[in-house]
Order: structure tokens, then sequence, then C-alpha cells
């Protein structure tokens, strides 16, 4: 039968991409190129005012996470440099985390963190779902913010850490 021959050979590549497929998100081709991304500035103006990005990107290892750890979670605070009130009128609606080449791009979550009197000059967003890089590395990070008037920025912070939580 020449068929198991054939199927021999096809098992093991089947079950290998089944593996990859579970445990390795694929890299993804952003929908802004890289090198756009990789360029963006590390402040912004709008209305006259100067943002900046704030990241804090972790997995999470404690003993309720997966024995691998948890996927990679992303906060990011646009500050408004001169400590004013974050203005309602900008909001960010994607972000980018570039490891090298490889990118994982991913909207906000819904989740609303009500800020404290000491936060008002910043907006907060918070992602997860993202790749199980190593911890320790740095990696670039990428937002889009917005306008209502329908503008948009890229805002970079480079050299960003992956922390470990155990």
């Amino acid at each position: 039968m020449p068929w198991k021959k054939e199927m021999l050979i096809l098992y093991p590549i089947a079950a290998v991409a089944a593996f990859l497929a579970m445990g390795c998100p694929s890299p993804t081709i952003p929908s802004v190129p890289l090198e756009e991304l990789l360029s963006a500035p590390l402040d912004i103006e709008a209305g006259g005012r100067v943002f900046t990005l704030e990241t804090y990107l972790w997995r999470d290892f404690m003993p309720v996470s997966p024995p691998d750890g948890s996927d990679l979670r992303a906060v990011v605070r646009i500050t408004a440099v001169d400590l004013q009130p974050f203005p309602v009128e900008l909001d960010a609606d994607r972000l980018w985390v570039i490891n090298g080449r490889i990118v994982w791009e991913t909207a906000f979550s819904g989740e609303n963190r009500p800020r404290d009197s000491l936060h008002l000059h910043q907006l907060e967003k918070f992602a997860s779902g993202g790749p199980k890089w190593d911890t320790g590395i740095r990696v670039e990070v990428v937002v889009r913010v917005v306008t209502r008037a329908g503008l948009s920025f890229l805002l970079r912070a480079t050299g960003q850490p992956v922390h470990r939580t155990d």
C-alpha cells in the first residue's frame, strides 16, 4: 500500500505543525509597516501639548498561572508632559510590541481603570493575549493615539523590558 509510506511522512509533519500552532503564536504581518513602527517618535504633539509613552510588560508565573507562564500582558500610559489633565479628545486604539522582526499587534481590552487624582494627566490602557516570549528581553512598544477629529499618531517607547511576576 503506497499510501502508508506517505502517511508515515505526513503524520510527523502534522504533529509538529499542531504543536507549533498551540505553543507558539505565529508572527503577524503588522497592519503598519515595521519600518514605520520603528521610526515612530518618542513623543508627540497634539493640541499644542506634548505626550510620551510609559509601559509595563509582563508574564505571570505565579502558581495560578499555567506551568509555562501566562501570555504577554501590557499596560501602557500615555502621559501629558505638562501634567495637566489628559484631554478627552485623545484615545489609544492599537498596540504593537516588537521583538526583533516579530510583531504582536492587538487592540486594547475594554477594561477601563479609574484614574485617581495623581494620574489625571495619563491615559492608561491594557492588553493581554500576547506571545510567550522570554522574560528579561527588551522590546519596542508602539501605540496609535487617535483624536475625535480622526487624526492618528504613532508613539513609541524603546528598549522596554518584559518582566516576570512569580
